[in-house]
């Protein structure tokens, strides 16, 4: 006994107080007695029995009877009931089942009997309860899940949907119950026409779909997953069906936009660099097995960065949305494009020989120069320079073949540009430019790995009377990852080429102050005279570059008079303006300069009257053959006169015989430098 509470109603005094007496025996308590309807009513209420003991006939005073009340109490707060009565009679019975009472005993009663019903009754009601608790649960479950929940019968027909189901099917669950679910939803069929709503699965293995279109009788569709499973007892036999289905339309179209975004580039709509180079190999895999040709095109806009800068990121990225339109007008539907850089495009021409893929390169560039780029007021001419590479069964992984269409697009650009360069592995052109290519990452990291060695070459008075000081050009190697030595001939180009000359200079100058300070703390010879740092075009652009010299003779302690720096004519000229800034900087704090390889320009004189330099090193082109050549003679006698009226130095360079220093000395150099003076040694 749990101590069950009991309200007793009866409308005999005497009945209901031999109840109380036999109840409380039996363990229970009675929290109240009432003789009539409206005063079980509300004692139900106030006192919250856990059952009520209720007579039928509550007497002639009670305006209800006790089904009457028994009615109310039930529908107010779900107390279950027993009753209690001495009539029987068909239409009593059936009024009392409308309350759905626990028990019915029949008066007069046996006290076993009396216990028993009660005992069952309580029993059954947590029953119920534990039942009501668990469907309320499911019911919040089933309702609140946002996966379409449809359960049938064991012909399909709908017994229940929840509310995400509702919404698919299009009509409420009073609507849809009793119908084929057939009639509410169709499906795609299978491949062997079957309607997915109208099988049945066997045995304890679901039907499962992915991806299916689903569609509604009022013909709405969505994308969706799911899955039908048999209900059954434990015998096996079938019950019914649930039907699952999760709306994936939303999920499928942000999968789609993600891996379109991913695979695409946002300003033209083309493929990207990542799944160009996908798709590409996979091309290239199939090419092992066929005999079919590919083309491989890589584009390059001319003069892109100029109309950039002139008019903006806006108008770069209008001329770049008009590229890629051309380029999708003039290929065919099986060919794929992709925009694989900031102003580079490339084109797979698939089933495509050689002269074929050229002729669309031509068409595209006819397309692109018939088409001028306006933009406000400004009017600018587009052309374009294209690499191609024709690709079959020896070619090799995309990576190599998208290397080489690039070499033949910066090669048709260097030629001018508007130029289309066929990749020939054979050819000269493209193997040098490899070579170049493989020093870049050699270069980086022998920066990284300090693997540089600084060099020195005297430079010499021819005439000893002069009082002039002797000087020294540094010079730079770099030594290989085998221990050898590679001279500047092999790896400056590529230097050149690749914009790298600024990280080497920024390592010669510090190294070559650093070196300098450790030859002054030796008292060795080279360091009682001026010593030559090269410095190359593009760090003569850089303002910061002025700020660590300045900064590094102070550091190690350096007279700056001793240090002049040589610049290139070519340099010089191309960026004048910044040569003579950088150079009146340092000229200011007693650095001095030499304009190196001079005479190799058009119009060295004219430009040289504006550049404060105070040395010229006359080209060496001329100075090797002035024992030879007449016209060399006269250039170097012309270029040494010009110099020491306008009070400048002269060096004459790749001095290589007695007889080339003897005749420097009748034209009057100052100095001289070269392998008749002495070879290039380390300066440490």
């Amino acid at each position: 006994m749990n101590n069950e509470k009991i309200l007793i109603v009866e409308d005999e005094k005497i009945i209901a107080l031999d109840l109380q007496r036999r109840l409380e025996r039996f363990g229970y308590q009675v929290v109240g007695m009432a003789s009539d309807g409206a005063e079980a009513i509300a004692a139900a209420k106030e006192r919250e029995p856990d059952i009520v003991l209720m007579d039928i006939d509550l007497g002639s005073m009670s305006r209800m009877d006790g089904i009457d009340a028994a009615k109310v109490i039930r529908a107010a707060s779900g107390v279950p009931v027993v009753f209690l009565t001495a009539y029987s009679d068909e239409k009593t019975l059936e009024r009392a089942k409308a309350v759905e009472p626990l028990g019915y005993i029949c008066k007069p009663f046996k006290e076993r009997d009396l216990y028993s019903t009660i005992d069952i009754a309580l029993y059954k009601n947590s029953i119920d309860r534990m039942l009501h608790k668990q469907e309320r649960l499911f019911s919040a479950i089933l309702h609140s899940i946002n996966d379409a929940i449809i359960a049938t019968d064991v012909d399909l027909r709908v017994n229940f949907l929840n509310p995400a189901a509702e919404d698919i099917v299009g009509c409420t669950e009073a609507l849809a119950k009793g119908k084929a679910v057939t009639e509410l939803i169709t499906s795609a069929t299978a491949q062997d026409g079957t309607e997915i709503f109208g099988a049945r699965p066997e045995g304890e293995r679901p039907i499962f779909f992915n991806e299916t279109l689903i569609k509604n009788s009022q013909g709405q569709g969505i994308i969706a997953d799911g899955s039908i499973t048999r209900i059954h007892e434990q015998e096996n036999s079938t019950e019914g069906y649930v039907v699952t289905i999760r709306d994936i339309s939303e999920l499928k179209r942000l999968s789609e936009t993600i891996s379109y975004q991913a695979s695409h580039d946002s300003l033209t709509g083309l493929s990207n660099r990542e799944e160009f180079s996908f798709k590409l190999n996979e091309l290239l895999k199939s090419l092992r097995s066929s005999e079919s040709s590919l083309v491989l095109l890589v584009i390059d806009v001319d003069r892109f960065k100029a109309i950039n800068d002139a008019c903006g990121a806006l108008a770069g990225d209008e001329l770049l949305r008009q590229v890629a339109s051309h380029i999708q007008a003039n290929i065919s539907r099986k060919d794929i494009s992709a925009r694989i850089g900031g102003d580079e495009f490339a084109i797979i021409l698939r089933d495509c020989r050689l002269e074929d893929g050229i002729n669309v390169a031509h068409r595209l560039q006819e397309a692109v120069q018939a088409r001028k780029f306006v933009w406000q007021n400004g009017v600018f001419p587009v052309t374009l320079s294209i690499g191609a590479v024709p690709l079959g069964r020896e070619s090799m992984d995309s990576h190599s073949v998208l290397a080489a269409a690039d070499d033949a697009c910066h090669l048709a650009k260097e030629e001018g540009g508007n130029k289309i360069s066929i990749f020939r592995a054979e050819d000269s052109k493209f193997q040098k430019r490899r070579g170049e290519m493989e020093w870049i990452a050699k270069i980086n990291k022998a920066v990284d790995e300090n693997r540089f060695v600084l060099y020195h070459q005297p430079i010499v008075p021819l005439d000893p009377a002069s009082g002039l000081q002797d000087k020294a050009e540094i010079l730079i190697r770099l030594v290989k990852e085998d221990g050898g030595i590679a001279p500047p001939g092999d790896f400056i180009p590529a230097a050149e080429r690749y914009n790298l000359m600024p990280l080497i200079d920024r390592w010669v100058v510090q190294n070559s102050f650093m070196a300098y300070r450790t030859l002054l703390d030796r008292a060795a010879p080279v360091s009682r005279g001026l010593i030559s740092i090269n410095l190359s075009g593009p760090s003569i652009l850089d303002e910061d570059l002025i700020e660590i010299i300045i900064r590094q003779v102070k550091d190690f302690a350096i007279d700056p008079s001793f240090i002049c720096f040589e610049i290139t004519e070519t340099a010089a000229i191309q960026n004048l303006s910044s040569a003579i800034r950088f150079m009146k900087k340092l000229k200011d704090v007693g650095f001095t300069f030499a304009l190196d390889d001079f005479g190799s320009g058009f119009s060295s004189f004219s430009y040289l009257k504006n550049l404060p330099v105070d040395y010229l090193k006359i080209d060496g082109s001329f100075v090797q053959s002035i024992d030879e050549s007449q016209i060399s003679y006269a250039m170097v006698e012309s270029i040494n006169s010009i110099g020491h009226v306008m009070g400048i130095k002269t060096i004459a360079e790749f001095v290589k015989s007695a007889e080339i220093k003897r005749r420097l000395c009748e034209i009057g150099v100052d100095y001289a430098q070269g392998y008749e003076i002495a070879a290039p040694t380390p300066l440490l």
